[in-house]
């Protein structure tokens, strides 16, 4: 193992694949069955930058709103943005009012501009702010789940435009699964080992051209659901992709009670977006050009290992 290999795991523990029970009513936060050979494990991180987009919106949104109702002079500096003119003729007709004001107008006009000509700019930073949160919040790109197929022995995501494949041989090992503590500092986690029941399942995986390339992720709801999530979903995905029949229990979570309407609010919220989770012919294109290729590389071998080439 390299020292990069070595540090990127320091506090991290081998994952188990193999326990007895599953708890489903809250492995159906993080488990989901697309079909009958395809397992879906969610992203620990999944929705919480969007979510953190959205409160960042509604506080800016708050703002703007009590600004107007309260006509203070952050709002005033929205009407400069759009209105300049009638917002200083307001006020110079209340200053004529109270006989402060002698100029005419089109002269004292030339001067509060020339003075405060850049009012504008925070007005427009003001409302650009909760447009800009509300954007991102919309077209944040949803953080692809992982899909395990036992068909074809893969495991496949997506990431910012990249493409993840790795095969499964007969067993998980290739997948370096690992449990990590819910304490940034690994000491930590390593001092107090009932940390590692509450945090992540780290998983990596290979870019499905270049293979010796992988990258990281981290599965499962949060917060986790009950103690022992990773470990569970570790087990989950080992006994669905090595067991020559489908598991008994796929079939007992998908007859899971429904999600609550609070549930279904909050998963909503975290996964709205504009930009699609999945490109499905794309991936399918790219799932048969890779076993295409594997099959053809196997073939390859056979044929040379018995003395047939040529």
């Amino acid at each position: 193992m390299s020292l990069f290999r070595r540090l990127e795991t320091l506090g991290e523990q081998d994952a188990p694949t193999s326990m007895q029970g599953l708890y489903l009513p809250g492995l159906r936060y993080s488990l989901r069955m697309v079909d009958e050979d395809t397992l879906e494990v969610t992203r620990m991180d999944n929705g919480i930058i969007r979510a953190i987009m959205w409160l960042m919106f509604w506080l800016t949104a708050y703002f703007v709103v009590q600004s107007w109702w309260e006509q203070n002079p952050l709002w005033d500096d929205v009407r400069f943005l759009f209105d300049s003119e009638g917002l200083l003729r307001a006020q110079y007709d209340r200053a004529l009012e109270r006989g402060l004001l002698r100029p005419p107008f089109d002269q004292w006009y030339a001067g509060m501009m020339e003075m405060h000509g850049s009012r504008w700019i925070g007005g427009l930073i003001f409302l650009a702010l909760p447009t800009f949160f509300f954007s991102c919040a919309l077209v944040w790109p949803r953080y692809r789940p992982l899909r395990f197929n036992r068909k074809h022995g893969i495991a496949y995501t997506w990431s910012w435009g990249r493409f993840f494949l790795t095969k499964i041989s007969h067993d998980t090992r290739d997948l370096d699964m690992a449990l990590r503590g819910t304490s940034i500092d690994p000491f930590e986690n390593m001092r107090k080992p009932e940390l590692m029941g509450f945090g992540p399942l780290v998983i990596r995986l290979r870019h499905h051209r270049r293979q010796s390339w992988k990258e990281r992720w981290a599965l499962g709801v949060f917060p986790p659901s009950h103690e022992g999530q990773n470990s569970q979903i570790a087990y989950a995905i080992s006994d669905f992709l090595t067991s020559h029949n489908r598991p008994v229990w796929c079939d007992a979570l998908e007859q899971q009670v429904p999600y609550s309407w609070f549930d279904r609010f909050l998963m909503g919220a975290f996964n709205l977006s504009l930009l699609p989770a999945w490109w499905p012919r794309r991936t399918e294109r790219l799932i048969q050009a890779f076993l295409d290729r594997d099959a053809a590389e196997r073939e390859a071998l056979r044929r040379k290992a018995n003395g047939m080439e040529g």
